[in-house]
């Protein structure tokens, strides 16, 4: 308390500092005595002294430890460890039924590290409404929904695309929690049919351009009011320099915008936020060794072998996983 208090009047001082710098008339330094007794009254209010604290200081303090742990480089393989041991078992028994689910729709072009992220935050976060952008088939889809299933009766994934194939390849027993909407994200946003705040998980992964990247990164996230926001979005660090084709304009976001923390990937190039010193050889043997022990793959018999990035995919052979997590709010 005595923190936000003299933070609350460190930020008022520099409202009125500049005009007691000047020569000013009896009547003016009367009212500058009448602020002074008010400021004094606000700032020893908890209620009021608390609004005026900054909007990052209160929600760094609200952030998930599992986030806050993820993105910390010292945190980041003890973090990932605790969420495998805890979560493991259910991807290792659900990885068979999405193999053959791939093996029918030929359409699974995505990690298996990032899937199992994806899953394992959902699970953790326990999120009431998730939004999806854009599903195509649903692989990712059936990932979200079958951890929300996993969590409660009531939860829902809401995928927004421009195509409805993802409806013609969905699980019927996941039918009664996914609302799917056939239409533009942006126009439906910006006519005002689309309120975000309702949503306390993102999930995007949708056209790959700059233009496209830019305006979901300001109708999607600039605004956003709903605390402690998981937001993940693929194809973002994709080569060893962190590149991908809507990446410049993500990162500018999460460089410049005061609701954006806890930053990591699971990208072999950067993993957990570190791009020119990643923790890959370190994390990837004992991650894999781990997921091995939980039968999500094969045992690896030699260090080199638990070494491998692409160790057992599921279907898709690449595995540099670029997606980036973050949290807002």
């Amino acid at each position: 308390q005595e923190l936000l208090k003299n933070q609350c009047i460190m930020n008022c001082s520099r409202a009125i500092h500049p005009l007691m710098n000047r020569k000013v008339p009896v009547s003016c330094v009367l009212i500058f005595v009448w602020l002074g007794v008010v400021l004094h009254l606000l700032c020893n209010n908890p209620r009021v002294s608390s609004d005026l604290v900054t909007t990052s200081t209160f929600s760094a303090d609200k952030a998930s430890p599992i986030m806050n742990g993820l993105a910390n480089q010292k945190t980041f393989l003890s973090t990932l460890i605790k969420l495998y041991q805890k979560y493991g078992h259910e991807i290792a028994a659900y990885r068979p039924a999405m193999r053959k689910w791939c093996e029918t729709t030929d359409s699974c072009k995505f990690g298996d590290y990032e899937a199992e992220m994806l899953y394992m935050l959902v699970r953790e976060h326990k999120p009431h409404n998730v939004f999806e952008m854009a599903p195509n088939r649903g692989y990712s889809s059936h990932w979200i929904l079958h951890a929300l299933h996993q969590n409660d009766a009531t939860s829902r994934l809401h995928s927004f695309d421009i195509h409805d194939a993802s409806a013609k390849y969905m699980n019927p027993k996941f039918k009664d929690r996914w609302v799917f909407t056939l239409g533009d994200y942006s126009e439906l946003y910006d006519n005002g049919k689309l309120n975000m705040d309702q949503y306390d998980f993102l999930f995007v992964d949708a056209l790959h351009e700059p233009e496209f990247a830019r305006g979901y990164c300001q109708r999607l996230f600039a605004n956003h009011r709903t605390p402690n926001t998981v937001v993940a979005i693929h194809d973002i660090v994709a080569n060893e320099r962190g590149g991908g084709r809507e990446s410049e304009e993500v990162y500018k976001y999460l460089a410049m915008a005061d609701n954006a923390q806890n930053v990591f990937t699971f990208s072999r190039f950067a993993m957990p936020n570190a791009l020119y010193e990643p923790q890959t050889s370190t994390v990837l043997p004992v991650i894999n060794k781990l997921r091995a022990d939980l039968g999500i793959v094969l045992d690896c018999t030699t260090p080199a072998e638990c070494s491998r990035h692409d160790r057992g995919c599921l279907y898709f052979q690449n595995n540099d996983a670029p997606t980036i997590f973050f949290s807002l709010n």
